[in-house]
């Protein structure tokens, strides 16, 4: 679609010709901009029912392609409304994302799987996160797995438990994820053997989930990660106490001394992690170790990937 065809559309959509007025509208639906999305959608009210139909379709086309094509620079909350409108004017809107569930390209796989989660209160995700979940693809894999811990029941979990076993690394620390979101306590025993994994993902995700669930004995395992000697495993850890606000003595001491590391990730999170218990030991650390290092944008503590492996 060229640009002088998208402008002559949007020049059209006031067309006293039916037929024009149909084009222009599928031609904007499948290379139209976010900016068109208003006077495709006055359309709708359209008194003539091929129009209205026609703008049906092309807003919600036009809205998946803008998804799909730009779904990392838009923000949550874009996005969030963009899939709201999706299925408020077309209910059956979920068939047209699931054709690009079995793309052959990639990356429209991984982003219709991720537009889905924004479609989790829909009852047919489940049956299709059922299969995505055992995809040849596994960033498809992985996004699918944390997305279950949104869709099925707190009881209903064997598919995620199987997915502890996969060979690849995202997808059990995505199901790790998950299985906190069921809230399920009698998960603990099957969760604490992963406490020492190897991973810095999954032990930081584990340990987290652990808590949540009311295990509180991980002062030791935290420990460990912060003293290690992998930058990675360390963020992991602090990223942990950023999340659950574990305030024991030994791992504020810990998250303190990382104040004065060189590495940014290292030092964001243990930042984060003083920031986030805010008592007047933390804050002590703050003040007075804080001062070594320049200061950093401001962002959220971050669970960093596993060596080799991109971030979900």
């Amino acid at each position: 679609m060229t640009p002088e065809q998208l402008e002559q559309a949007r020049k059209s959509l006031g067309s006293d010709n039916p037929a024009v007025v149909i084009y222009s509208l599928k031609t904007l639906g499948a290379g139209g901009k976010l900016t068109d999305l208003q006077p495709l959608m006055a359309l709708i009210n359209s008194a003539n029912q091929k129009i209205k139909q026609n703008a049906v379709d092309a807003t919600c086309s036009l809205i998946k392609e803008n998804l799909i094509l730009h779904f990392n620079d838009l923000d949550h909350g874009i996005r969030e409304k963009l899939t709201t409108i999706m299925q408020s004017v077309h209910p059956s809107v979920l068939d047209e994302i699931s054709k690009d569930l079995y793309s052959e390209n990639d990356d429209r796989r991984l982003r219709a799987v991720q537009i889905l989660g924004y479609m989790r209160k829909n009852p047919k995700i489940k049956d299709i996160l059922d299969k995505l979940v055992q995809d040849r693809d596994v960033k498809v894999k992985a996004t699918a797995a944390n997305l279950m811990g949104h869709v099925i029941g707190q009881n209903d979990h064997d598919l995620l438990l199987a997915l502890l076993n996969d060979e690849d690394k995202r997808v059990r620390a995505n199901t790790i994820e998950a299985l906190e979101k069921l809230n399920n306590k009698r998960l603990v025993p099957i969760l604490l053997r992963f406490r020492k994994d190897p991973s810095n993902r999954i032990r930081g995700n584990v340990l987290k989930a652990l808590y949540s669930l009311g295990y509180t004995g991980i002062e030791e395992e935290l420990l460990t990660m912060i003293k290690s000697a992998s930058n990675l495993m360390k963020a992991s850890g602090m990223w942990v106490v950023s999340q659950i606000k574990f305030s024991s003595q030994p791992v504020i001491d810990a998250c303190g001394y990382q104040l004065l590391t060189t590495d940014e990730m290292v030092y964001r999170n243990a930042r984060k992690a003083m920031e986030a218990i805010d008592n007047p030991r933390a804050k002590g650390y703050l003040r007075y170790l804080a001062e070594f290092m320049p200061p950093l944008p401001a962002a959220t503590a971050v669970q960093p990937p596993t060596v080799s492996q991109p971030v979900k």
